[in-house]
């Protein structure tokens, strides 16, 4: 009778039943198989705890290419809350920065120009973060109701959006992954061991193209920084 009578009461049942409806259909489109891989690799990686309540990481790296400069240290800042990100490379006689921030989208050119990033990269730098490796993994760990799991023929943990492959990880016997890759790339990156802990998440130690030409080994790692938009910010002028 009390439900019947009370509109606030009665709203707030049927919010709930819909709300535990919309949970079970997004859980019901997740294999029970794959279900189980992304458990084993989140055990693996620090615990589903933990990767969920992250906000954002800032990873700093040397990374080995075969072209010039053949060495560059990389600072990427990401943000797991909005879509923004900032990554900054530096190496002798190079500073450059990119920044994508909704309509704060810049970037610092080696010339020293401050500039707006073009139109036609803002798409592909957008679909790098809806695919970003650590951030794919926060998503699995909060049960994000916009992917779901599935396997695929070679057994592969498959994480998808709107049924459209985004990443899939190879996991190895403990359930670390190994190798993954981002929508069609078949080849993929290979995965060094994650024995880089911060604050109960772990992370690869080093990641390296199929095929050597590009590398990268960690060397700092921050998480659930403070992100002011001051870091975002897009300065007056080059003298950084």
């Amino acid at each position: 009778m009390l439900f019947r009578h009370n509109p606030i009461l009665r709203w707030s049942m049927w919010s709930l039943f819909a709300a535990l409806i919309l949970t079970g259909v997004a859980h019901a489109n997740n294999s029970p198989g794959a279900e189980k891989e992304a458990d084993r690799m989140l055990d693996a990686l620090g615990g589903r705890v933990a990767w969920a309540e992250l906000k954002n990481t800032i990873n700093g790296s040397q990374q080995n290419r075969v072209g010039d400069p053949t060495v560059v240290y990389a600072v990427i800042t990401m943000d797991f809350e909005k879509p923004r990100f900032r990554i900054e490379t530096t190496a002798r006689d190079i500073h450059v920065i990119r920044v994508i921030d909704g309509d704060n989208n810049w970037r610092l050119r080696r010339t020293g120009n401050i500039e707006d990033v073009p139109d036609e990269l803002i798409e592909e730098e957008l679909r790098w973060y809806d695919a970003h490796l650590y951030r794919t993994i926060h998503r699995i760990a909060a049960r994000d109701p916009a992917i779901s799991l599935g396997l695929d023929d070679q057994g592969r943990l498959q994480i998808l959006v709107e049924g459209q492959r985004v990443m899939w990880f190879r996991l190895d016997a403990n359930g670390e992954p190994y190798n993954f890759g981002t929508y069609d790339d078949e080849a993929g990156t290979i995965l060094g061991p994650w024995d880089v802990e911060k604050d109960g998440i772990r992370h690869p130690a080093w990641v390296s193209s199929t095929d050597g030409t590009w590398r990268a080994a960690a060397k700092a790692l921050s998480v659930n920084v403070p992100l002011g938009d001051h870091m975002f910010a897009r300065p007056d002028s080059p003298a950084l």
